[in-house]
Order: C-alpha cells, then sequence, then structure tokens
C-alpha cells in the first residue's frame, strides 16, 4: 500500500487547478456542507493490491473520486473548465479517467461534476 493522500495532496496543488480553485477549497473528506464556492473533494474510494507476481502483490489499485462544485452564475468558473484542468494533471501522470459526468444538485443554481480516476501505483 502507498500513500495515496500524499499523492493525491501534491496533484491537486498543482497550479493548473489552484489558478481556478483556491487551495482551501480544495479538501480531502467531505464536509457537512459545501459552503464555499467553488470547490473541489477528493475521496480515496479504494486501494487494494494488484499486479501480482509470485503470489505477492506488485502494485496498489488507487481509485480515486473527485466531485467538482460550482454555481451557474456570473463570476463563477463552470466544473467542465475545472475537470478539463484536472484531467490533464491526471492524464500527465497516466491516470484513466472512467467517469466523468454532472450531476444533478437540488440547487439550480449550482453545478456538480464528479469524476473517477484509476491507476496501479507499483511498488517500489
Amino acid at each position: 500500500m502507498i500513500n495515496a493522500k500524499k499523492l493525491y495532496n501534491s496533484m491537486f496543488s498543482d497550479e493548473r487547478i489552484t489558478s481556478l480553485i483556491p487551495a482551501e477549497n480544495i479538501l480531502n473528506s467531505y464536509p457537512n456542507e459545501i459552503e464555499n464556492f467553488p470547490c473541489i473533494v477528493f475521496v480515496d474510494e479504494n486501494q487494494s493490491n494488484s499486479e501480482y507476481n509470485e503470489n505477492k502483490p506488485g502494485a496498489s489499485l488507487c481509485v480515486l473520486m473527485v466531485h467538482i462544485y460550482s454555481k451557474k452564475l456570473d463570476g463563477f468558473v463552470s466544473t467542465s473548465e475545472v475537470a478539463v484542468k484536472v484531467a490533464e494533471v491526471f492524464n500527465d501522470e497516466l491516470w484513466n479517467c472512467s467517469q466523468n459526468r454532472e450531476v444533478s444538485d437540488p440547487d439550480p443554481n449550482a453545478e456538480h461534476r464528479v469524476m473517477v480516476f484509476e491507476k496501479s501505483i507499483f511498488n517500489n
């Protein structure tokens, strides 16, 4: 297993993302309520052993769910714009994006997009 939170934190501190979302609005756990927009919440969905060799795992399969929130109001970045930058950062590190979808929100002025990334990270 690896320290995935450390890896994720470094990726979300990339300037391409922080130029759109303030660093203090990038959270590694779900708050009780989203209060500051735009916002990213990333959740470590799964870390499992993978890539077995001689009955020993050689990698950790990491699955990360990314929630992007914004407002459909002037002056707010769209979740699609943020998703493009998040995808760029993860694609540069060879992560696979297995989901990228808009999710309905009860607030008619809110946007919510969900992305899921996967990658096998090999043990050193």
